[in-house]
């Protein structure tokens, strides 16, 4: 007892206490830190010319935040992951994709297929599925600098593009989950933002290039690297466009007016505008008036008629009228504290809700995608049905026999 007593005496334990941590911290003392050995990947874009896979990584230098330096490596190779370690070669450094924000996706990639990228990216490189999901126009290397430069000089994110577009297109963040969700799904339709990169200034778009960012040519490449400020600035340009996947390729391009007409079928989606002509009753003269949608309520119900799918959808929007340009306005426009809903004015936005709708269905029937969801809805509330219907028509036209119905209840927001 005495010589266990001896043994773990107070001093004793302190001791060894020491040497156990001596023995455990002196080699984190010599370890070198994680940004001397791995350089932090913000964005990653990729895209193939001819049989060449080509990538851009922008990446956080050292003891900067986002908003400061982000300098771009380019590499290319045979394959996607020939073409990273080109990049980790000319960064001398392994690239760590935690923080990878956005993942953009070249046109020639994307026509291709991107299921093979996005599964390397995220399996092998561990990119969140959460990072937002882009498709770009233009040269590779030129749209990633443009971005780390808009990042620095503008303070304005692909990240805050897409958050912003998720309120107005379809209702649906852009990111690699959901693109995901629906290439495994049953009609495979992924959509994703569409920005371009333009020579010349353009509404809604932002000039980069003029910053400090730095870009460097990977040793895959066999390029010289260049500063940004020697080129002419580029724009970055985005007006809601989408770009529409089916099992994994670009099938389609969705103009933004399009995007609007779709978005009556979504009941996520609740901003946006409507814009009617000829208004004219006791308050409005031959008016062009602008409504802004403060509220949307989208009610879908399926059924069969003689073998054939039925779609009733009943839209419930409140509005407030917003802009209201006519040739000779009188005095009743600027009275305050009135009903600037005038049934007319009702009148007109049901007819052009129910055109544009008629219009969207007839779009997504031409080009044979469903990016409204109709599948989904007749697959989970008339299973059987639409089951042996798939069986007689196939899964590419589907969508031909819908037979559409339109409801619609307009109120004030005032």
């Amino acid at each position: 007892m005495k010589k266990l007593k001896t043994i773990f005496s107070p001093r004793k334990l302190v001791l060894w206490l020491c040497i156990v941590l001596l023995v455990f911290t002196l080699p984190q003392l010599n370890a070198k830190a994680m940004s001397q050995t791995e350089a932090i990947v913000t964005m990653m874009f990729v895209d193939k010319e001819q049989d060449t896979i080509k990538v851009s990584a922008v990446v956080l230098a050292p003891g900067q935040d986002r908003t400061k330096n982000q300098q771009v490596y380019n590499g290319e190779g045979e394959t996607l992951s020939a073409a990273v370690d080109s990049v980790s070669l000319s960064l001398g450094k392994d690239m760590g994709f935690a923080q990878c924000q956005i993942m953009g996706l070249g046109d020639n990639i994307c026509k291709d297929g991107v299921i093979n990228v996005l599964d390397y990216m995220t399996r092998t490189k561990k990119v969140g599925r959460n990072a937002g999901l882009i498709n770009f126009s233009g040269k590779i290397d030129e749209f990633a600098q443009a971005t780390a430069d808009v990042n620095t000089s503008k303070n304005l994110s692909l990240e805050e593009i897409i958050n912003f577009d998720k309120r107005f297109i379809l209702a649906k963040n852009s990111n690699i989950e959901l693109f995901y969700m629906g290439y495994f799904g049953d009609t495979g339709i992924g959509i994703i933002p569409k920005i371009s990169l333009l020579d010349k200034p353009y509404k809604n778009s932002v000039e980069a290039g003029q910053s400090g960012g730095e870009s460097a040519g990977a040793g895959g490449s066999g390029s010289g690297g260049g500063q940004s400020q020697s080129k002419p600035p580029k724009y970055l340009f985005y007006d809601g466009t989408m770009s529409v996947f089916k099992f994994g390729k670009t099938v389609n391009t969705i103009i933004p007016t399009m995007v609007d007409k779709l978005n009556y079928f979504v009941d996520k989606n609740q901003t946006g505008s409507i814009t009617v002509e000829g208004v004219n009753d006791y308050l409005y003269n031959n008016a062009r008036v602008v409504v802004n949608m403060a509220n949307k309520k989208v009610f879908t119900f399926v059924s069969f008629k003689d073998g054939k799918p039925n779609l009733d959808v009943s839209v419930h929007i409140s509005v407030m009228v917003e802009e209201v340009d006519e040739e000779n306005p009188t005095q009743k426009i600027l009275r305050r504290n009135q009903e600037f809903l005038t049934p007319e004015l009702v009148k007109k936005i049901k007819e052009k809700i129910e055109s544009d709708m008629h219009e969207a269905l007839d779009y997504c029937k031409q080009n044979k995608i469903d990016v409204i969801g109709v599948y989904k809805h007749f697959n989970a509330f008339a299973y059987k049905k639409w089951k042996k219907y798939i069986q007689q028509t196939g899964k590419d036209n589907f969508l031909n026999d819908i037979d559409l119905h339109i409801t619609t209840l307009i109120k004030s927001e005032f």
